[in-house]
């Protein structure tokens, strides 16, 4: 039986720095007008993630095959 947890927000400086980041390590001069987006994007899958942590499932429940081909 799956129990939800209390995980904070990620803060929005938070995704700041990473797309910062992202941006300098792959030398992507990006346009002041896809920043916004960008952010915007970055929010929801932060929002995504937290909502998948919060999740607890528990040791009883089995975890997902693994595919090996």
């Amino acid at each position: 039986m799956s129990t939800e947890l209390e995980l904070p927000r990620v803060e929005d400086t938070a995704l700041e720095q990473l797309l910062d980041g992202a941006l300098s390590a792959h030398a992507i001069a990006p346009r002041p007008e896809w920043r916004a987006e960008a952010l915007s994007y970055l929010r929801a899958i932060a929002d995504a993630a937290t909502l998948v942590r919060s999740l607890d499932l528990g040791d009883a429940e089995e975890p997902a095959p693994v595919y090996r081909p």
